[in-house]
């Protein structure tokens, strides 16, 4: 990967204003985002004042293989350095999690923010849900 330069900007955005998420069922976001000059993407996750009990968050990393139309996803990486476990890059909120958001940091592993998927994995529907996206280099 290719480091980022000294006059790289923090990238904030926001992906998902005031949405409704019913019970089991998945919100795709698809920003396709360019964060190759990035190390770390950080994405707030919240309802305005209510649970985010059972909100689960999935990040896709996608690499473009040229000319053939075709993206490689991930969504888990393998850190030799630390150990030889695999980070998957989805976190879900367990019931007993009476905040009303969060923040899931990652690093960057590919080119292409291709996809990041919220599940509703509780029997209650959500409403005003919220994510922003703050990319920075480290």
């Amino acid at each position: 990967m290719t480091p980022a330069s000294a006059e790289t900007a923090p990238l904030t955005t926001v992906l998902l204003n005031n949405a409704a998420i019913a019970p089991g069922a998945q919100t795709r976001l698809l920003p396709n985002l360019d964060v190759k000059a990035y190390d770390r993407l950080h994405f707030h996750i919240a309802r305005a004042g209510k649970s985010v009990a059972g909100l689960s968050v999935r990040v896709l990393f996608g690499t473009p293989v040229a000319g053939s139309g075709i993206t490689l996803l991930a969504d888990s990486t393998v850190w030799f350095e630390e150990t030889l476990s695999e980070r998957e890059f989805i976190w879900t909120a367990p019931a007993t999690f009476n905040r009303t958001g969060f923040v899931v940091s990652v690093p960057v592993v590919a080119p292409t923010l291709y996809d990041l998927i919220l599940t509703n994995t509780s029997a209650t529907a959500m409403d005003q849900v919220y994510v922003t996206l703050l990319a920075q280099e480290i």
